[in-house]
C-alpha cells in the first residue's frame, strides 16, 4: 500500500456542505479519509465569511485541529494559523466564531453528530499549542493516536499508519505502517495512528 497525498488547495477536491450543530450557516468541507474501525475522519473545512455558533454545547468526538488560515475563537481560545487546537470529548465549546476566510485541516476521533446543549457533566479540556519543533499530544482517552512534528519527514517509514501535514507546502499525505513518505521536504506534522 502506498501513501496518498492531497495538496489542499488542489481543484481536484471535492466540496460538500454541512451543517455544523447550533450554527446557522453550513460549511464546506471535504472529506480526506475516514477510519470506520478507528472511528477516526480527516477533513478540511472552509468556514464562510461572518460563520459563528451562539450555543453553548459539546460533543462526544474529540476533535484536533490546525488553522490553516484566518482564524476560530471557541470558548475564549482563538486558534490561528501556526496554531493547533486539541479538544478533548465532550470539552465545552461557548461563543463560536471564524475570520473572514478560516479554513482548518480537522482530525476526529469518534463518531460525528451527538451535539448536546449546556456543558457535560465531565467535560474534557481545549489546549491550544503552537506548531513548532516542540509540538507534541501523547496518546491520552478520547483521542486515538499522537501528534508530534519532524523537521524533515522525506522518505521516512513509519512503524504505524500516520498522517503527515506540511504547513508550507499545504499538502496532506496518510502513510500506512512500512511505507515511504512522500518525497516533500520541509517541517511535518506528524499525526500517529497506532
Amino acid at each position: 500500500m502506498t501513501a496518498q497525498t492531497l495538496h489542499l488547495d488542489s481543484p481536484d477536491l471535492t466540496w460538500g456542505t454541512h451543517q455544523i450543530a447550533g450554527a446557522e450557516l453550513p460549511a464546506d468541507m471535504t472529506m480526506l479519509r475516514a477510519d470506520a474501525e478507528r472511528g477516526t475522519r480527516v477533513v478540511v473545512v472552509r468556514f464562510p465569511d461572518g460563520w459563528r455558533r451562539d450555543v453553548t454545547g459539546n460533543q462526544p468526538a474529540g476533535e484536533e485541529m490546525v488553522v490553516l488560515s484566518g482564524a476560530l475563537t471557541i470558548s475564549g481560545q482563538t486558534c490561528a494559523a501556526g496554531q493547533m487546537m486539541v479538544i478533548e470529548p465532550r470539552a465545552t465549546r461557548a461563543a463560536t466564531s471564524v475570520l473572514d476566510g478560516t479554513s482548518a485541516l480537522v482530525w476526529f476521533s469518534g463518531a460525528g453528530g451527538g451535539w448536546a446543549d449546556g456543558e457535560a457533566d465531565a467535560p474534557g479540556a481545549a489546549t491550544l499549542l503552537t506548531v513548532d519543533a516542540e509540538l507534541e499530544r501523547a496518546e491520552r482517552d478520547g483521542l486515538v493516536g499522537a501528534i508530534s512534528t519532524l523537521p524533515d519527514a522525506s522518505g521516512a517509514v513509519f512503524d504505524v499508519d500516520v498522517d503527515l501535514y506540511w504547513p508550507q507546502a499545504r499538502t496532506w499525505a496518510f502513510v500506512p505502517a512500512g511505507s515511504e513518505a512522500p518525497e516533500i521536504s520541509g517541517f511535518a506534522i506528524v499525526h500517529s495512528w497506532g
